[in-house]
């Protein structure tokens, strides 16, 4: 139905509720302005690609958000998506070929990216060009609007949210949801096994350079990280919400 906003159930009761809009793109965002999707009251929680776009176009005076997100350290994204895209046949961006290239000859000359969490946050192209202004637009934006968390402390990010969020963590079905998430030691649900660069390999430093602001974005994020955590207890209404 592509004039109304229709909450469905795809999984029935074992799953949540969703609405028919899709924030992957800025056109279904845009469609979803349309129709009103955060004054209708249908959704508690938004899943965006471009929060600098959503923010915009979905939230107002009357009705302002919170974005809660996770942030991991560039490299290690690039790193990571290197290694994926080499076998992940069910994405839309595989590339087979990247098998037989060294990620320090990916990183020279197929690695298209460059800054792209600074550009993201304040408001530029993929292919336009990041400077110190788009840094401190994109930190003043972090420390304005988002519950920050990183992937390499996902249990302690995931706490904060359900703070953030008033999750109950006594419900025995949120608790099973933590367990099974949490519940593998040192193994990652979703996880992909690759080999680790090294700071200060060439590899390292290439990615490093081109990426030199989301790095400084990066080490703002863990100064942030440290201060919202008394901030963030003090939203807890109970002795559970530390405890998990």
């Amino acid at each position: 139905e592509e004039e109304a906003l229709i909450a469905f159930e795809p999984y029935g009761e074992r799953g949540g509720k969703f609405v028919n809009v899709d924030m992957t793109t800025k056109s279904g965002m845009l469609r979803a302005e349309r129709l009103g999707l955060v004054a209708s009251g249908k959704v508690d929680i938004l899943f965006a690609m471009d929060p600098s776009f959503a923010g915009e176009h979905l939230f107002d005076e009357q009705h302002k958000g919170r974005i809660l997100c996770l942030f991991r350290h560039p490299i290690e994204r690039l790193e990571s998506k290197f290694y994926y895209l080499q076998k992940a046949d069910w994405e839309k961006t595989y590339r087979p070929q990247w098998k037989n290239m060294s990620i320090l000859e990916w990183a020279t000359s197929q690695n298209k990216e460059s800054n792209v969490m600074v550009k993201n946050l304040a408001g530029l192209g993929f292919h336009d060009t990041a400077t110190k202004v788009e840094l401190r637009v994109a930190m003043r934006t972090i420390e304005k609007r988002f519950v920050v968390g990183l992937t390499d402390k996902m249990q302690e990010s995931i706490r904060r949210f359900n703070i953030v969020m008033n999750v109950d963590l006594t419900a025995p079905r949120n608790q099973q949801c933590m367990r099974r998430f949490f519940g593998h030691g040192n193994l990652k649900t979703n996880s992909n096994s690759h080999p680790k660069l090294e700071p200060g390999s060439p590899a390292w430093d290439v990615l490093a350079q081109e990426n030199a602001l989301d790095i400084q974005l990066y080490e703002y994020i863990l100064l942030l990280f440290d201060q919202q955590r008394e901030l963030i207890n003090s939203y807890a209404t109970s002795i559970n919400d530390y405890n998990f």
